[in-house]
């Protein structure tokens, strides 16, 4: 019987934290690993990168449920995105074109298994350089947190 509760969960956060709101997967990233580690809840890892790559393929295959935080601009949607994210190959080989439904795909390609993905995408207003977050990206990741922090607990 396959128990939904226990499940290994792997979170990826990627983007550029010296480009003000593209480091907001890693701002989510660090609330998730603190809370984490106050609730002892071991079976999360955390990935942050500025990136996606092909070796994540690997943790991929050994989890149960992955989630993707990423940043986009605010022309996409001015509002947090949390989509299901399915295999598909794509011809990419960085994060603008190698996507998290690609890494999926090739963990299951590789492996022969992969993690159930999820999207969690904040909007973002500003990708110059520097390392603060504005104040309207801050809050919908603070609100992203908490909707992925839920959602880690359905899957403990």
């Amino acid at each position: 019987m396959n128990n939904e509760r226990n499940k290994r969960i792997l979170v990826i956060a990627y983007g550029n934290p010296y480009r003000n709101d593209d480091g907001v997967a890693h701002y989510i990233a660090e609330s998730v690993q603190e809370w984490a580690n106050e609730e002892k809840i071991s079976k999360i890892t955390i990935i942050t990168t500025y990136q996606l790559d092909i070796d994540m393929a690997e943790d991929i295959s050994e989890a149960d449920n992955v989630y993707f935080l990423d940043a986009h601009i605010t022309d996409y949607s001015p509002n947090v995105v949390i989509e299901k994210v399915e295999p598909k190959k794509t011809n990419g080989f960085t994060t603008h074109v190698f996507t998290p439904s690609d890494l999926i795909a090739l963990a299951e390609q590789l492996y022969g298994k992969s993690a159930r993905g999820m999207l969690i995408s904040v909007p973002g207003h500003n990708f110059d350089m520097g390392e603060e977050l504005t104040n309207d990206t801050r809050k919908q990741a603070d609100y992203a947190a908490k909707k992925l922090k839920e959602m880690i607990m359905k899957k403990v």
